[in-house]
Formats: C-alpha cells, sequence, structure tokens
C-alpha cells in the first residue's frame, strides 16, 4: 500500500485503540461480540407436493452439496440499456462558465438538470468552436445552451410574418414544445437527411410452407441471442408479490422452470448469475401503432417476406449481413423494435416530416431536425422518454410507411436479471415433483407519468411484461385454476451470462460483506444460502440491505434461514421518530460497521459486493468504503480510492450497480 498522506481536516483525529483494531496496526482482528450462528437441520417435513416458492431454508429447502459455482466461460453481460452519453456530457460542463442565455421573446426557463454556459452566441463558439467539433457536441443534445447557437430571430412585426398553427390535439400538448417564431418560410439549415430505408416487405413465395405465428406466446425464431443458441420458454412454476400494498416500487418474484433447458457447452446456471429475459411490446401499444398508422387488420397478420439490407437486426447478437425471413409485420412490431425506452431521435422526426400530409406538421417536425430547432429537439430529448405512439399522435398526418418506420427505430433488447437463488439449493427442495430444477429472481416494477388522458403512469417494457405475468399467474390461482396446466404462461429467456462481476468473484471461503438497496438485494438471497449450508461459513458473512420502509418494501423477509435477523442490518430511509422524519441511508450504516467491513476486505479471501442503482446508492456506497479506508486505515483521500480501486482489481470489492 501506497504511504499514507495526510488526511482531510476531517480525518485529522487519531484513530483510537479498540477491541478490534489499533492506529498503529491496520490489519484487525476479528470483531468481537459478532453473532456467533449454529445451523439446526431442518424438521422432516412430508413429501407434499409444495406449491409455492421457499419462505425460509428451514421450511422448504434441503442444502445440495454441489455449489454450482464454477467459473464459466461465457460472455461479459452487454451493455443493453439506453446510453448515458448524455449525462456524461452534462457532467462535464458543470465546470464551465454559468450565465443566462437570451433566447426569444418566448423565453423558457431551461430544466434544473443543465447547464448554461455562455452570454451570447459568439461566446459559445469561443467554447466550442466552429464547424464539425461543435456539431458533434450540439448532436448529443447536452441541454446546456449551446443548442441556441443557430436560434431563429425573424422579423415578427413584418406584415408577411405567418405563424404556424399548432396541432390542436391533447399529444401534442403533452410534448410542451416551445417552438419560438417559426412560420411557414422560416429558412430552415443543417437538416438531417432522409435516413436510408434499410428493409423491405414482399409477397410469399407459394413454394414457402405456411407461416404459424405464435406471436403472443414466444418470439420468433430469428430472434436469437448467441447463435446457434435460441431463446428459450421457460416454464412460470410460480409467481408473487414480495412488496405489500403502497410500497415504493413493487416487486414480484419468480420461479422459472428450467428442467428442459438445452445444454449449451458445459455452462450452467450458478449463483449470482443473471439471465437475459426477451420481452415483447404489450398488445395494447402494438394496435395502438397499427391504428395510428392506418395499417388493415387484414395486413397486421398476413406472412411476409422481410429482406434486410445489412445489420444483425432483428436478431439479437447475430452476423451483420442482409436477411430474408418469413415473419409478419406483428411479429417485427411486438418482438424486434423498442418503441418506448428511448427517447426520440432526428432520424425518427425526419422519416415523419418526409411523410406528413399537413404542411404546418411538416414543418414543426423539419424545424426539429434542424439547426434553428436545435433547443427544441433538446427539450424533446432531454423529457421523459416519449413513446412511438405519442409522436404519431401528436402529428397525425404523419404516417410513414412501417418499412422506413422500422429502420429507424432502436432494437428491442433484451432485459437482464440476477437470480436470486442458488439454483442448485432451489432444485434440491423437498416437494418439487420430477426432480424439475428452477431458477428464481426479482423483478421491480418501473413506472413514468404517462400521456394518455385516464392514465397515471406506464411500466417499462421488460417489468412490464413481467408484472403481466405475475398477474395472470396470481389470479388464475385465486380463482382455483391451476396455472400451469390451463394458462401455460411461459418467460422467453437465455442462459449464457453467468460470468457476469457477482457470480464470476464469487466463491471461496473467506469472509463476506453483502450491501444491497433496493431489488438489488435479491442475489445475495442465493448468496446467503449458498454459504449458510456451510458450516464453516456461517459465521462469515453480513448483509447491510436499504430500503425505503422495512414494512412495505422489503424483500425476502424472512426467507434467509433461521439466524437471519442476527447476519442482517436493514436500514429505512423513511424513519418517522418522534414526530420527525430521519432519513437514513445504506451508506450511514457501512460507516458504523466501519470494524466489520474493515476486518473482511483485510481478511484473507475476504470480500465486499455491492449491488444496486449506481446514482445515488452505488456512489454513496462508494464514498463510504473511502470514508472506512481513511478512518481504520489512517490514510488520505487519494490513498484510499487507490486500495479501493486495488481491492476491485484483485476481486475483493466487486460492484454491480446499474
Amino acid at each position: 500500500m501506497a504511504s499514507a498522506s495526510p488526511a482531510s481536516p476531517a480525518m485529522d483525529a487519531r484513530i483510537p485503540t479498540t477491541s478490534t483494531s489499533h492506529p498503529d496496526d491496520p490489519i484487525p482482528s476479528e470483531p468481537h461480540n459478532v453473532p456467533e450462528l449454529t445451523l439446526k437441520p431442518s424438521s422432516p417435513q412430508p413429501h407434499h407436493l409444495d406449491q409455492s416458492s421457499p419462505r425460509s431454508s428451514g421450511e422448504s429447502m434441503l442444502w445440495s452439496n454441489t455449489s454450482g459455482s464454477e467459473d464459466s466461460e461465457a460472455p461479459l453481460t452487454p451493455n443493453t440499456e439506453p446510453d448515458r452519453q448524455m449525462d456524461e456530457i452534462v457532467d462535464k460542463l458543470q465546470d464551465l462558465p454559468t450565465a443566462t442565455v437570451n433566447f426569444t421573446e418566448q423565453t423558457r426557463p431551461r430544466r434544473a438538470s443543465t447547464t448554461l454556459i455562455s452570454d451570447s452566441p459568439s461566446d459559445i463558439r469561443k467554447l466550442l468552436g466552429d464547424g464539425e467539433a461543435a456539431t458533434k457536441l450540439i448532436s448529443q443534445c447536452c441541454g446546456g445552451g449551446c443548442c441556441l447557437l443557430k436560434t431563429l430571430e425573424p422579423d415578427t412585426s413584418s406584415p408577411s410574418f405567418v405563424p404556424v398553427v399548432i396541432p390542436d390535439n391533447h399529444a401534442f400538448r403533452t410534448l410542451s414544445l416551445r417552438l419560438g417564431p417559426l412560420a411557414l418560410d422560416s429558412e430552415l439549415t443543417d437538416t438531417t437527411p432522409l435516413p436510408p430505408v434499410n428493409m423491405s416487405f414482399e409477397s410469399v413465395p407459394s413454394t414457402e410452407p405456411k407461416h404459424l405465428s405464435r406471436v403472443h406466446k414466444e418470439p420468433p425464431k430469428f430472434v436469437t441471442p448467441h447463435p446457434p443458441y435460441d431463446v428459450y420458454s421457460a416454464p412460470v412454476y410460480h409467481a408473487r408479490e414480495l412488496t405489500k400494498p403502497g410500497a415504493e416500487k413493487r416487486t414480484f418474484h419468480f420461479d422459472l422452470d428450467v428442467t428442459d433447458y438445452p445444454d449449451e457447452g458445459g455452462v450452467d446456471f450458478k449463483v449470482g448469475g443473471a439471465i437475459g429475459i426477451c420481452p415483447p411490446n404489450s398488445q395494447e401499444t402494438v394496435n395502438e401503432i397499427f391504428d395510428v398508422l392506418c395499417i388493415p387488420k387484414f395486413v397486421r397478420d398476413k406472412p411476409v417476406t422481410l429482406k434486410t439490407n445489412s445489420g444483425r437486426w432483428p436478431t439479437i447478437w447475430g452476423d451483420d449481413q442482409p436477411r430474408e425471413l418469413l415473419t409478419t409485420r406483428r411479429e417485427l412490431l411486438t418482438w424486434c423494435v423498442d418503441v418506448q425506452s428511448f427517447p426520440p431521435t432526428k432520424n425518427l422526426l425526419r422519416v415523419m416530416a418526409e411523410y406528413a400530409d399537413a404542411p404546418n406538421e411538416k414543418k414543426i417536425l423539419m424545424y426539429l431536425c434542424s439547426a434553428q430547432g436545435q433547443a427544441a429537439f433538446c427539450d424533446l430529448r432531454t423529457t421523459s422518454h416519449l413513446t412511438v405512439a405519442q409522436l404519431l399522435h401528436a402529428f397525425p398526418s404523419a404516417k410513414p410507411p412501417l418499412p422506413a418506420l422500422l429502420s429507424v427505430l432502436n432494437q428491442l433488447m433484451p432485459r437482464f436479471y440476477s437470480l436470486s437463488n442458488d439454483p442448485h439449493i432451489s432444485s434440491a427442495r423437498p416437494g418439487l415433483p420430477g426432480n424439475r430444477r428452477l431458477i428464481e429472481m426479482a423483478v421491480s416494477i418501473h413506472e413514468t407519468p404517462d400521456w394518455h388522458v385516464g392514465r397515471a403512469v406506464r411500466t417499462g417494457v421488460g417489468s412490464g411484461y413481467m408484472e403481466r405475468m405475475a398477474q395472470a399467474f396470481v389470479n388464475a390461482e385465486n380463482e382455483g385454476i391451476d396455472p400451469r396446466g390451463i394458462l401455460d404462461l411461459r418467460v422467453p429467456m437465455f442462459r449464457g451470462l453467468m460470468s457476469n462481476p457477482l457470480s464470476r468473484q464469487f466463491g471461496g471461503d473467506g469472509p463476506m460483506v453483502l450491501i444491497g438497496a433496493g431489488v438489488g438485494m435479491a442475489p445475495f438471497r442465493g448468496f446467503i444460502l449458498n454459504r449458510l449450508k456451510n458450516a464453516n461459513c456461517a459465521n462469515k458473512i453480513w448483509l447491510i440491505q436499504g430500503v425505503r420502509d422495512s414494512m412495505l418494501d422489503e424483500i425476502y423477509s424472512g426467507e434467509l434461514g433461521d439466524h437471519e435477523q442476527e447476519i442482517k442490518k436493514v436500514v429505512q430511509s423513511r424513519k418517522v421518530r418522534g414526530g420527525q422524519s430521519e432519513a437514513k441511508y445504506v451508506q450511514d450504516e457501512v460507516r458504523l460497521q466501519a470494524d466489520i467491513v474493515w476486518f473482511v476486505i483485510n481478511a484473507l479471501d475476504g470480500r465486499i459486493f455491492v449491488c444496486g442503482s449506481s446514482k445515488g446508492m452505488g456512489e454513496g456506497v462508494e464514498d463510504a468504503l473511502v470514508s472506512v479506508a481513511m478512518q481504520k486505515g489512517g490514510i488520505g483521500e487519494t490513498e484510499a480510492r487507490e486500495f479501493w480501486a486495488k481491492k476491485k482489481e484483485d476481486g475483493q470489492y466487486i460492484a454491480e450497480t446499474w
């Protein structure tokens, strides 16, 4: 370790001698007064058909001698979430001079998350330069004021000035566009060129076999993850809600039956691993897009030959090559394009402008694709994500052909979820018929405000799909129907992601601290059940869990074994004491548990695991760990950050955040 530098003023005080550490001895002994756990054999259970998920290790699980934690050669989890380049650019702009920007007579205050960087366009040009470099930065929609370089300044007092008529519909009003002095004859420059159409629909040759679509059950065969492997439709063995009514985020638990999952070169499910779920767009969303585009119902499910010019689409990670596939328009809209997770692009708006019949709508769309409309486009990009259906409703005369629309939409990518069990332990639980093999996971429902009248929120593509599956299962059970038999609910998923950081670094007999918040705690359930089956490791695991309200939001409460309350610390951010709301977060508990954290990270094979949101929780926990190293090690902040970076490099500090 590097020699200690002077600590910050807050850290100057010498650390007192404690039962576990000494100022002159940076490696502490094991903490005293830590509850010693003993493992008791589970009471015999009658061998009956267990219809529910395991509630605790003593109730419905038997330990297996097979850990299933061997290293995997599977590829790392790819980045499939919408990119965060915009956040990075805004962060870089924070250090630039801030001031106000004079827009037009219709001044619009910029949102709080952006930074204005200039007094005038000339000052902006000094910072950004002219030409390609400035254009590239502007295209990223940083929202920082640089988008006002070419703002329209027409003479609104001129008798010839006729402003564009604003579309009078609810969808357009929800866009909250401020167009400024835009007229039908306003000159626009640097408009986005019309993107090429890289696909076409052709009739199916009579020699082709009849196309059988299972669009509402499973994706078409060409939606493949890692060739030659396919997406597997896993039966839903059980589903239940983990959170209580009133929880900040509703979370559901799923047991998926993977007994018949095909062999894939020795890669197996393992504790801490993640699986890819291929969710479809909802039938309601797909039908809405068909309706607004005026695509006849008899055409929507009619088999067609899809020909693409290049790219991976509509596979997931296939080769970049032209394709010729037999499919339907409904299959493509349901399984292959993301119509609600990404902010609008200029290519999408340009295609809509090309096929807009109303002059005012065409002008507004072209304005958003121009240098003069960059400010309005920035606002459109930096608001909450808009759906494709919302944009089509806002500009009702724009009805692009489906191939042109599909050519500019983002691909619908898998959503990844960590396993919340050790697959080998769960598959050995009593009452499981026919040697079935289950994997378990938890899904939190992501909700955002919705633009439709009478509908307050909409759910994410992946979490909304899983919620619909869970509700169908629970409703059938409540009505006395066997969901496994009659409904045959199946989730399209694939393996091959068992090399993510959590599963790759899990193992060994050393002590570990698990730090998580919300659904980030889910993979730790598998860790704990795996470790507690080994009596030698039972006293070497600590869980620090953050929730908003333990009575509503805590997941898997009571399902971590007989000694759950002795190994975990629950931190509530919505805690009321004496009539006052006292905010406390998981990073606060990390600082309070400094002795344990410092002991574990310096112990032989000791590891710190962090799982949860990178914003807020992830950053806060890392700062807390830095504080622990400064206090317990007597080092400065720079050395403390280098210390944790080295621990991360050595596989002792593992953070899986999103």
